[in-house]
């Protein structure tokens, strides 16, 4: 938890001040050493990466369009695939029409062939005489006429009908080109994204050894600046310096600190919340380190700066887990967090930091104190 800003104590003796400053010097030139050498590297992947993300963006429209075009392709063969089968049906039944009308014309000439143009049921109809030769004549002209008529616009339908069907033949050639091209593109395009999220992939497992390199890099320069600190706490303490706040020897940690600990421990992975101090939901700097030690029976304020009050101050060199480490913000203490093993502290960090186990940060530490 960070409280509103209030003015520091001034009732540390005055050579703890220039000790303080001392300290500080060691801290700064141990953390400005260790600048992790990854970094740039770091950046320039995580640039390179954004920029093969927006590539994978554009390459995505880039393929919806593409699969967009092939569908429609897609649909206009499958509209001439069916334009195509309906008229070769009607080309099929009009061959057919055509064969039978044919059919019935040559039986009909071989009839009048075989008869000579005539038949007892046009001798019922007609008197003797030239009417009656007149008759059957005009007869068998007038049906051979229908029947010729008959195939003569079958032939033209068919005539009509085989054009359209060259036509769909041709129309359905070229749309399979424009489908073929249109699938081609869009596997071309697909194989674009395929490789573009591959490099991805790599760039991402470049960037979290990058990451983890960097992390430990700043890591070993914490563990260093924290141990440069606590042997300059022990020379200051063997020439006759009193330790960071203590003017007597601090209590020995029991039973209680070790409970607190595994407490705080429990709660890795939970939320930081400000203002929380539930477990398994949310917590913030001091309401976790509250929390830990109420489950030790032990009580503390939901403030940093107060627990910095209610807790003996103990020499960096003298940690003990359970322990707590306060930093100043802004002029007074905000944030606490709990030490658990050497070189390592447990804390509620900050909004979009989970309750975890970190290395001791130099950088605004105050000192120590054991509830």
């Amino acid at each position: 938890m960070r409280p509103a800003p209030r003015m520091p104590r001034s009732s540390r003796p005055g050579r703890l001040a220039t000790t303080l400053v001392a300290l500080v010097s060691v801290v700064v030139g141990v953390a400005l050493a260790a600048r992790p050498a990854s970094a740039d590297g770091l950046a320039r992947a995580r640039a390179e990466a954004a920029q093969i993300v927006a590539q994978i963006q554009a390459q995505g429209r880039h393929l919806a369009v593409l699969s967009e075009d092939y569908d429609q392709a897609q649909i206009r063969v499958g509209e001439l695939d069916q334009q195509l089968t309906e008229t070769q049906a009607q080309v099929a039944q009009t061959k057919a029409q055509v064969t039978t009308a044919q059919n019935q014309l040559r039986r009909q000439a071989v009839q009048d062939y075989t008869t000579g143009g005539s038949t007892s049921a046009l001798d019922q109809l007609f008197a003797p005489g030239g009417e009656r030769a007149a008759a059957v004549r005009e007869y068998q002209e007038v049906a051979s006429g229908s029947i010729a008529d008959a195939i003569d616009r079958l032939d033209q339908s068919e005539s009509e009908l085989g054009a359209q069907e060259s036509q769909l033949q041709s129309t359905q050639a070229q749309a399979r080109t424009t489908l073929a091209a249109a699938q081609a593109a869009r596997l071309g395009a697909q194989a674009v994204l395929a490789d573009q999220q591959g490099t991805l992939s790599k760039l991402k497992g470049q960037i979290a050894t990058l990451v983890a390199q960097q992390q430990a890099a700043e890591a070993a320069a914490q563990a260093a600046a924290f141990r440069a600190r606590v042997a300059a706490a022990q020379r200051a303490a063997a020439s006759g310096l009193v330790g960071i706040g203590l003017s007597d020897p601090p209590p020995a940690p029991g039973e209680s600190a070790a409970r607190a600990v595994a407490a705080a421990e429990s709660q890795i992975g939970v939320a930081y919340v400000w203002g929380g101090a539930t477990p398994g939901k949310a917590f913030d700097c001091s309401g976790l380190t509250m929390w830990a030690w109420g489950q030790a029976a032990v009580s503390l304020s939901h403030s940093a700066a107060d627990q910095y009050d209610e807790t003996v101050h103990v020499p960096l060199s003298d940690l003990q887990p359970g322990d707590l480490l306060f930093y100043d913000e802004g002029g007074t203490i905000g944030h606490v967090t709990m030490y658990v093993g050497p070189g390592r502290m447990i804390q509620a960090m900050e909004t979009g930091t989970p309750v975890q186990i970190t290395g001791i940060w130099t950088s605004g530490l105050v000192g120590a104190g054991r509830p």
